[in-house]
Parts: C-alpha cells; structure tokens; sequence
C-alpha cells in the first residue's frame, strides 16, 4: 500500500471519528434515553447549589456555600444538612409510574390534575438543570400524584415522597444544633454567671482553669461540657420581629459563654436570657444565627457552673516517659531512689540491685488514679496546719540528664513532687509542691508507697539455671532440733548421695523437682520482716563456680506460704505455696513397714 493511500484511509477514518463524536454528543445513549423515560429530573447531584421550594405561602431557598448548606431565605441560616441531602436523594430517584406512563395534556387537563398553578414548586439552581418541578393533585392510587416540568405539557405520575418531604414549615430545614463546631476547633472558653467568671485554656492537649484560680482541669469533662453546649438541640426559633431582646431577658444576658475557635477571629458568643415560664426553656442567642433561639430547660445548667465542677480531681498527672528518678522521702528515715534504666529499674540503695519494675509501674498507675475527696483550700497560705511544715512523705518525679545541654544543665531535674501532710480521721492531707491549693485524699494511700528499701527489690531471690547447682544439704528441724541432712551432689547428670552420707534410697524426681524451684528461686514479695528466723528447713546448696548458698525457711503459714531469708544478704521474703510445696519435697523414699 502506498504512501498517499494510507494517508487518505487515515484523514477518512479522522473524519468518521469526529461524526460519530459529534452525533453522539447531540443524540443522547440508549441509557440516558432510558433514564429521561424512567426518572422525572435527570441532573448531575455535584453541581446543584441551589434549591428553591415554594409551598403554599412559603418561599425556602438554600445555597451552598463551600461544603455547607445555608437558607437564604425566608430567613439567613444554617441549613439543616441532612434535609437538604434527603431532599437531593428523592429529587434523584423520583420515578414515573411506568404502568400509566405520560400524558400530553391542554391546558383544561393540567388544571384537572393541579399542575396548571400548582401551589408547590421546586427548582434546582445550577449548571444544567433541569425545570421548575410543579406538584399537582394526588391520583385515585394512594401515595401517588400527577407532575410536571415548567415549560412542557407531559403530565407523569409519581410517589408523593418528595413533596412530603418539602412542604414543611422554613423552620424545619433549620439546623436545630446550636453550634456548627465541636470541642475540638475550641482552644479556650469563657463562661460568666452572677456568680462570676470561669476561663478555662487549652494547653499541650490539656485543659485548664486559668480564672478564678490557675489549677488543673478535668480534660475529659471540659470536653464533655463543651460538646453538650455545642451541640445542644434548639427547641424553637422565634421570629425575627417578635420583640425586643428585652422581652427574651437577653439585652442584659444571665450568663455569657464565650468560645475562641480555631480559624474564627472573634470568639462565638452564647447569650443566656430569661426561662421560658410556660417550657422552662431558656431563651437564647448564638453568634452566626438569626433571632432568638428556645433552648431546652438544661441549658439552666450552664449558669450553676462553679469552678471545682470541671476540676482535675485526680492527685497528679506525670509522662512517665520523662521520668529518670523516683525519689521516697519517708519523714526521719533515708531516701529510696528509684532509677530508671532503660525499661527496668534499679534500687540505688541496694547497689543498684534490680528493682521490682512491676511495683514501681503500679505505684505511679496508683498515684495517677487516685482521685482527690475534697479541696481543701486553694491558697496554702498556713503548711504547718496541715502538716506541710514537715510532711510524712515526699514523693519526687525527676528527669537526670548526663551531659549539659542548651536547655538544662547536667543533673537531676524534679518534674514534681507530692507531699503528704497530717493525717486526720480516714483521709490524709496532700499537696503538689508547685501548686498552691491543698487537697484530702484517703489515707490507704500511704500504704501503697513503700517506705521499705527492701520491699522495692526485684522478685527473684536466685536467677541460676537447674544445671549449676552441684551440691545440695537439706536440712529439717523440729522444736528447733535439726535432723540429720540430706547432702546430694550432681555426678554425670545424676544426682548421688555424698559421700559419708547414708540417707537411704534417694528421689530422684523429687530432688530434681527441688532444684527446679530453687535455683530461680522467685519471691511473692518482700516484707519488712527482720530476720534472724525460726528456721524449719534450710537448703544449702553450692553453685559450679565453687559458691555457697544458703536458704532458711520458716514454718509455712496456714495459707502454705513461708517467709524465708538468704543468710548473709538482707530482706525476707515471702514465698508462693507451690514453691514451700516444691522445697519441702522428701528427698529419700519412705521405708516400707
């Protein structure tokens, strides 16, 4: 094939192409042609931004503004968005009755079917719109009614779904919540009563009270009380005309709240003016809406707010995260310091000794939990008359750094420290040490807080493998009198009674089953009992690189446990029952009769 001849087929094809592109685009597809057949509006929902209905004697129009929907008119107003959305969906899916299909109607039918000058329209606004839609008279088929487009003479019967859904009074498609923001655009909030002024701020994602008294808020409540203003219900609105504010309460308001939000340069002002006698509602005025608001009779509650409502009632609040050191300093006895290294913490009183990590977490889970039973005053302006002079306890939170640095200098940082003053009655007096006010707390706090170096060592007594115990003495006593041991020692992974010892037939399954316990001997707790103990069994046992250990137990209680001790190392222990099962196994069988 030659040059030309395929240049030719080429610029034909162009053309072909460029018919077919143009005869489509007059003439409509077979699926469009069928969605006019189907549906009486056929528009693109994205580009509607306007809606007017007129019903009876009322004119609605709404306007989308941005993602919002506004009325513009019989009044300027948040629109209520989802009655808008719904009025959208049923314009799209209004149908004609396929088994009556259309009617070309003179002008002598459309006033028998009620769409000559129908008393309720509706007209969507924007590009490529369909025409005004006329309601007419209901059919004889209940639920359906007979329609027509401005400009046409077709008359089609559909469901009544979409005029129900518009011939409601303007109020009705207002927004009825009060705010168009939630708590979460509020970075402060001021709310002034009779009984005076409450600031409160939003700091580092916390919430606090700045006025009357600078202290800690309860963030969850604030936002809980912000919510339940903002998204109070509107019970009615009044008209524009009705009265003066005078009338409402409002030209001096019983209460201000005033919001600053985020991305509005002046703050959204609620005014709360007189109640509703006949409700006991309250009346109101919200900044960006129109006229005077009914609101239910809870909003009275908002005027009853009093600074401690919205308190932070938890005794204190630290990132754990940022804290190095824990400092105990129980009153007339030395410090136990607490150091954090890396996930685990250590003793320092105990040669850096593994500290129970467990009970340190728990320790601060607890101190955050506890929730304060009063404020007791919120200028602690008299210490010793609460004990605060010398206090019983002081627990200190602190941050170390190694190295100088552009912030800080090298050293021990406190982040905060809780005091505990008098006890009185059931509850102890508290205070944090940078903040004024002084507050009552139970007194079962102090007995979660160890004053006891030794209660803060790590559970385990031993951390041996079964495999480096040699040599095991058990020794039993009754009314203080040992009897004979039992001495083993560890022979080609056997365990053999040592020599110059005749103990009998020895268990070897028992045996085993004591050294399993015993050398990764682990403690339910460390108590503040003082040894020596009133020994009952002592397990003494040498370890492969050549070392002594010895264990002394107690008589078991009657729950099973035992306190028990390592000779030569401070602390007693208590340990769980199945372990006092575990080390008082009998190591050589019984004889026969």
């Amino acid at each position: 094939m030659s040059t030309k001849t395929t240049l030719l087929l080429l610029a034909v094809a162009g053309l072909l192409l460029g018919f077919i592109a143009l005869y489509e685009r007059k003439e409509p597809r077979s699926w469009q042609a069928a969605g006019r057949e189907r549906y009486v509006l056929l528009f693109d929902r994205n580009s509607v931004d306007g809606i007017t209905i007129v019903s009876n004697e009322d004119k609605v129009e709404f306007r989308k503004r941005g993602s919002q929907w506004m009325m513009e008119a019989p009044v300027k107003d948040r629109a209520n968005a989802k009655a808008v959305e719904e009025i959208l969906a049923r314009c799209e899916s209004l149908q004609k009755e396929p088994s009556v299909g259309s009617l070309n109607a003179d002008k002598k039918q459309l006033k028998a079917f009620g769409v000559s000058k129908p008393s309720v329209r509706l007209k969507l606004l924007g590009q490529e719109m369909p025409p005004e839609l006329l309601f007419g008279r209901d059919t004889a088929v209940e639920g359906k009614m007979y329609v027509r487009l401005e400009g046409s003479n077709t008359v089609s019967v559909t469901g009544t779904d979409l005029r129900n859904t518009i011939i409601h009074k303007p109020d009705e498609f207002r927004d009825r919540q009060l705010a168009d923001f939630d708590s979460t655009r509020v970075s402060k909030v001021s709310v002034k009563t009779p009984a005076g002024e409450i600031d409160y701020a939003l700091e580092a994602g916390r919430w606090g009270i700045v006025k009357p008294l600078k202290v800690r808020a309860d963030t969850a409540r604030v936002i809980g009380f912000l919510n339940s203003v903002l998204h109070t219900q509107i019970v009615a609105f009044l008209p524009e005309n009705s009265a003066n504010l005078n009338s409402y309460g409002l030209s001096e308001p019983r209460g201000i709240v005033a919001f600053t939000v985020t991305g509005q340069k002046q703050p959204a002002l609620l005014e709360i003016g007189a109640r509703d006698e006949k409700t006991g509602g309250v009346y109101a005025r919200f900044s960006g809406r129109s006229a005077v608001c009914l609101l239910p009779k809870e909003s009275e509650n908002i005027l009853a707010l009093q600074p401690n409502d919205l308190r932070d009632r938890r005794l204190m609040r630290v990132d754990l995260d940022l804290v190095d050191r824990i400092t105990l300093r129980p009153a007339g006895k030395a410090p136990i310091v607490l150091q954090r290294k890396q996930e685990d913490w250590l003793l320092r009183a105990d040669n850096n000794a593994p500290a129970n990590t467990a009970k340190v977490l728990s320790l601060v889970k607890e101190l955050q939990a506890r929730k304060i039973d009063a404020f007791v005053t919120d200028v602690a302006s008299d210490l010793a008359k609460y004990g605060f002079d010398q206090p019983q306890l002081r627990v200190t939170f602190s941050s170390y750094a190694s190295e100088n640095t552009a912030e800080t200098n090298a050293g021990e940082l406190p982040i905060l420290t809780l005091a505990f003053g008098k006890t009185d009655g059931e509850i102890v007096y508290a205070r944090l040490e940078d903040e004024s006010f002084i507050v009552s707390v139970n007194k079962a706090i102090l007995s979660e807080i160890s004053v006891n170096p030794v209660e803060w060592r790590a559970l385990p007594v031993f951390g041996f493998r079964p495999s480096e115990i040699a040599s095991l003495d058990v020794t039993s006593f009754t009314d203080g009198i040992p009897r004979p041991p039992v001495s083993v020692v560890l022979k080609e992974n056997q365990w053999l009674a040592d020599e110059g010892s005749t103990p009998g037939t020895l268990n070897p399954v028992n045996i085993q089953s004591l050294v399993n316990t015993l050398a990764p001997l682990k403690a339910m707790q460390w108590t503040q009992e003082s040894g020596p103990l009133v020994a009952s069994e002592t397990l003494e046992f040498t370890t492969a690189d050549g070392k002594p250990h010895k264990v002394i137990l107690a008589a078991p209680d009657q729950d099973g446990t035992c306190l028990g001790m390592v000779e030569g190392a401070p602390g007693v222990f208590r340990l769980a029952a199945p372990d006092v099962s575990a080390l008082r196994l009998p190591l050589v069988e019984a004889k026969g009769p």
